[in-house]
């Protein structure tokens, strides 16, 4: 679970008005940086993340209710959006994307509210703060305070100048460790908390996308996301799709209609297009469905494991930073949401007793719901996605593509469980962000690797990566 976090506005070039929905208005002639009717450009904002703190964050919610260009007042989120920090270590969130004149900008002014964060105590000893105590070893989530909830930047990367077409960006550096404070409130200051740089070029992977399909035209689908964000896709030739034969009997992009809740892998091309690389089948219109993060492994004989609710569908009762008891039914079907990962050889994923401290789900709600301060429910849904995990390397297997990382957080080592080291398996198609090659790495280097986390029995737990990132 991360520490550090980095926002990005990324102008992608003018070709990204056409196929995005999510769009801000530029600054018109005398409200904008140009007093003339300047050719304008493109900025994206997204999110990501990058880790790690002694107390292990395991959500951190905060809404972004203003990213403005000056001079000019100009907007570049056309609407607050709410994203989870601890839930980025490894993946970038499309956030908007906004059309702006052509000129040369001097500052950016952001705005933050409604911040939640989610944390498992395992610092030893009690915390308290705003009125609430979390004991050593649990889990709690608080509302902190914002000392301030505005800032403005004026220097590093401004003046910014934004030419027609441009594929100019900023990324903007949260650190974690920073924008918490000793009482646990929370603090937004350049140089320290919020930190700019220029984005480099090239495309940029957004994964574990959840939304609601709301339109499909030929090759292009439109969704909206899980936190209200409205996406517009294009498959091509190297999108797949996994389906059940019970909804489609040949997974294809024909199988897309409206309604439908999907898991998302996506790429943002330079010239503004946002490409589905993969897309998964969660449920039908109306089905609900919650995301969630395990914080026990299964047990008793009708099988409940107690998971940290994240975010959902159709299901407005459950809220967000809620630990649920949740029972596994007997009928459960269990499958991997994640597309195409490494083969682990005697990985599982079939039934309760998979169930792994760390793993993200996206589980179905039932009928049964307890919506309390102690929420339960039972669920027959369980779809497993990518996690995303921190630790030290002890080993590296250059042969075998392997990896082997300990010094995990403490919602590993905590656990009943105990879990003090997992294994990382990589193919040719991992992706490797910060180094070049496995046998660059050396023992003792901090990494996140993100993927299915899987159950081998008589081993350690083994994450099928997607991605292997080197971590400063």
């Amino acid at each position: 679970m991360s520490f550090r976090a980095t926002l990005t506005l990324a102008g992608i070039g003018f070709a990204a008005v056409a196929g995005l929905a999510a769009c801000g208005g530029a600054g018109s002639p005398g409200s904008g940086a140009s007093s003339t009717s300047a050719p304008p450009a493109t900025l994206n904002l997204l999110v990501s993340d990058t880790p790690s703190s002694k107390i292990t964050v395991l959500s951190f919610q905060i809404q972004i209710t203003a990213a403005v260009l000056q001079p000019g007042n100009v907007s570049i989120l056309p609407k607050p959006v709410t994203v989870d920090l601890a839930q980025l270590v490894a993946d970038t969130g499309f956030l908007a994307s906004s059309v702006v004149d052509s000129a040369t900008y001097t500052s950016l002014d952001l705005s933050y509210a409604n911040p939640k964060v989610t944390l498992l105590n395992n610092t030893g000893a009690a915390i308290s703060a705003h009125g609430q105590s979390c004991a050593a070893g649990a889990t709690c989530t608080y509302t902190p305070p914002l000392n301030n909830a505005t800032l403005s930047i004026s220097n590093g990367v401004f003046p910014l100048t934004l030419t027609a077409s441009s594929s100019t960006g900023i990324n903007m550096d949260l650190s974690i460790p920073d924008l918490l404070q000793s009482d646990l409130s929370i603090s937004f200051a350049n140089g320290t908390s919020v930190n700019l740089s220029l984005l480099g070029s090239g495309p940029v992977r957004i994964d574990d996308v959840l939304g609601t399909v709301t339109s499909v035209n030929g090759t292009q689908v439109n969704l909206t996301t899980a936190f209200g964000d409205s996406l517009v896709l294009a498959e091509n030739s190297a999108s797949t799709y996994q389906f059940p034969t019970s909804v489609c009997p040949t997974a294809a992009a024909s199988c897309i209609t409206s309604g439908q809740v999907v898991a998302l892998d996506a790429s943002l091309n330079g010239d503004g297009t946002l490409l589905i690389d993969s897309m998964s089948y969660l449920g039908n219109s109306g089905a609900s469905l919650i995301r969630a993060l395990v914080l026990s492994g299964a047990s008793g004989s009708t099988p409940s494991a107690q998971l940290l609710l994240l975010h959902g569908f159709n299901v407005s009762s459950l809220s967000p930073g809620e630990v649920a008891t949740v029972t596994f039914g007997a009928d459960a079907a269990y499958s991997v949401a994640t597309a195409a990962s490494p083969t682990i050889p005697n990985a599982s994923f079939a039934s309760a007793a998979d169930l792994l401290p760390g793993q993200e789900l996206i589980v179905g709600v039932g009928s049964d719901l307890v919506a309390s301060s102690t929420p339960s429910f039972t669920t027959t849904a369980v779809y497993l996605q990518s996690s995303q995990v921190i630790g030290d390397i002890a080993l590296v297997e250059t042969t075998n593509s392997a990896l082997m990382i300990d010094t995990l957080t403490g919602l590993f080592t905590a656990s009943g469980l105990h879990i003090q080291a997992i294994d990382v398996k990589a193919d040719t198609d991992t992706t490797l962000v910060g180094f070049g090659a496995l046998s660059a790495l050396n023992p003792g280097e901090l990494i996140v690797a993100k993927g299915p986390l899987l159950n081998v029995p008589g081993r350690a737990p083994a994450i099928a990566a997607v991605q292997i990132r080197a971590l400063p």
